[in-house]
C-alpha cells in the first residue's frame, strides 16, 4: 500500500488537493480529493464547501461548484453529486445520454462513459475511488459507518464485475481522507464484531473503529492487493484546517473527491 501525507498537497488554480501519481499519468482519466480550502463559503462552512444540506447558501455551493469544474477542465453540469443516504445503493451509468434518477440517493456510483465525474462528498465519511485501468471504468463510493455495514465497498467492486467485466488484477483503488482509529468512537449497539481485530475497546461500551482499513479489509476479499492500494493517510478531525469534520465541528461543510473520463484519447470500447 502506498500512503501520502500533508506534504503531497499540491495546488490547481489555487484550490489545494491531492491526487494519486499513477492515476494521473493516465490520461483519460481525471481526479482529486479536494480539501476544504480554495471556495467561496463563509464560516462554518469555509470555504470550498460542495454540500447543500448543511446550511450554506444554495449561490455559495454553485459557485464553489463552478470553481472546481473550472480549475479541472470540465463543465459543471458533467460533475455528478449524489444525495448520499448511508446505506448501499450503487448508480451504474452505462451510456453518455443514461438520463440521471431523480434525486440521486445512492452511495456509489459507476461508469465508463466520458465527460461524467462522478463526485463523492465527505466531512468524516470514506471518499474511494476506483479505476480500472484495462476498461476504463471509474467509480466512487462514499462510504461511513453503515454504508461500511452494509459492506458497500465490496459490492461496488462485485458490480463492476458483473457490469463491465472488471477483474481485480486491473483495479487501482484510492482511499480518500476520512475520521481515523485515533478519533472514531461508536457505541456497541452498532459495532459489528467482525471488526474487532481493526478496532480498539475503550470500555463503557465505546469503541474506537478504524474505518479506511476495514474497507481495504472488503477490498482484500474481493482480490484487491495492497499494492493496488493507495491512501491518503490522514484524519479529517485531526486536521481542521484541510478537512471539514462533522465529529469536530458539528455544524460545518463537505469537502469533495471525484474521478471521471475525459473525453479525449479514448479507444474504442467493445463493451
Amino acid at each position: 500500500m502506498k500512503s501520502l501525507n500533508r506534504s503531497d498537497l499540491i495546488r490547481k488554480n489555487e484550490i489545494p488537493y491531492f491526487e494519486i501519481p499513477e492515476i494521473t499519468h493516465l490520461d483519460w482519466v481525471r481526479h482529486a480529493f479536494l480539501t476544504r480550502m480554495g471556495g467561496t463559503s463563509p464560516p462554518p462552512f469555509e470555504s470550498l464547501n460542495l454540500g447543500k444540506d448543511g446550511g450554506d447558501s444554495e449561490d455559495h455551493v454553485s459557485r464553489n461548484k463552478s470553481l472546481t469544474a473550472s480549475s479541472f477542465g470540465f463543465d459543471p453540469h458533467q460533475l455528478i453529486l449524489l444525495h448520499q443516504v448511508h446505506q448501499d445503493r450503487i448508480l451504474v451509468l452505462r451510456e453518455p445520454d443514461d438520463h440521471l434518477p431523480a434525486g440521486l440517493e445512492y452511495d456509489a456510483v459507476i461508469t465508463h462513459s466520458p465527460n461524467r465525474f462522478l463526485g463523492i462528498k465527505t466531512a468524516d465519511c470514506l471518499p474511494i475511488l476506483i479505476i480500472d485501468k484495462a476498461k476504463k471504468v471509474v467509480a466512487g463510493v462514499h462510504a461511513g459507518r453503515q454504508g461500511t455495514a452494509c459492506q458497500i465497498t465490496r459490492k461496488v467492486l462485485e458490480r463492476m464485475k458483473t457490469e463491465f467485466g472488471c477483474l481485480p488484477g486491473d483495479l487501482w483503488v484510492a482511499v480518500g481522507p476520512s475520521i481515523g482509529l485515533c478519533c472514531y468512537e461508536i457505541d456497541e449497539k452498532v459495532f459489528l464484531q467482525e471488526w474487532k481485530s481493526l478496532s480498539r475497546s475503550k470500555g463503557a461500551g465505546k469503541w474506537m473503529v478504524d474505518l479506511p482499513r476495514i474497507n481495504m479489509a472488503q477490498m482484500k476479499m474481493e482480490g484487491i492487493r495492497e499494492d493496488q492500494i493507495f491512501w491518503i493517510n490522514l484524519c479529517t478531525r485531526c486536521h481542521p484546517d484541510l478537512f471539514f469534520s462533522y465529529r469536530g465541528e458539528g455544524q460545518t461543510g463537505r469537502q469533495l473527491s471525484f474521478i471521471g473520463i475525459a473525453e479525449t484519447n479514448l479507444e474504442c470500447r467493445s463493451l
